[in-house]
């Protein structure tokens, strides 16, 4: 097991990351404006299995690989950017549609499969995490105890950290869009923002990988 002063920084650590927004909480409280509460909890839910791949790869010694292939991480990084802009360019498109169907008393659906998968590609994708894992967690391991239980259990810990942190920034975007809902050209503005929020993800992942 970890020691005791290695645990309490390795929550200090943790805790210091989640709390300021990153590429993850961004994208969540983008989807949350653009779709929702339920949508938005979703994506943090979603994010979370995507980042969780990232424990048990990196556990089981992913380091090594990437120590030996530097360049898988990279094409990885840049499918993550790619993907981010073209997810928040289609909810700019989508504004319009989205305005009209709230002054229509509706709501822009999205199967809850699709909110998964695509919150999951971009919690996978997330080079911050893939760091993190790879580069920072390992420091926290005790090396007179269990490698793999220590990195599942320090894992698990930011994992559980994160979706709290996550969905408390979810909750308070929902409750600033519920005032929205009953005008149709604020919801389009809300609506672009959140795309606009989403772009502004790629577009920082993307000027780090230059």
């Amino acid at each position: 097991m970890p020691t005791v002063e290695a645990l309490i920084a390795f929550l200090v650590t943790a805790g210091v990351i989640i709390a300021v927004p990153g590429p993850s909480v961004v994208f969540a409280v983008g989807r949350t404006l653009n779709l929702g509460r339920k949508p938005g909890l979703a994506t943090v839910v979603a994010n979370a299995a995507g980042t969780g791949v990232w424990i048990l790869v990196s556990a089981f010694g992913l380091s090594a690989v990437l120590e030996v292939f530097p360049e898988f991480l990279k094409g990885l990084q840049i499918f993550g950017v790619l993907y981010l802009a073209y997810l928040g360019i289609k909810s700019i498109l989508g504004a319009r549609k989205s305005a009209t169907l709230t002054g229509n008393n509706q709501e822009t659906v999205i199967p809850l499969r699709q909110i998964f998968r695509e919150g999951f590609v971009v919690g996978i994708t997330n080079p911050k995490v893939a760091v993190f894992f790879t580069a920072i967690l390992p420091q926290f391991i005790n090396p007179e105890g269990s490698f793999l239980v220590q990195f599942l259990l320090l894992g698990l810990l930011f994992e559980i950290l994160g979706i709290i942190g996550d969905s408390v920034w979810v909750l308070g975007a929902a409750w600033f869009r519920t005032w929205i809902l009953s005008k149709p050209t604020r919801m389009r503005a809300i609506s672009a923002i959140g795309g606009a929020l989403i772009i502004a993800v790629a577009s920082w992942l993307g000027l780090e990988l230059i």
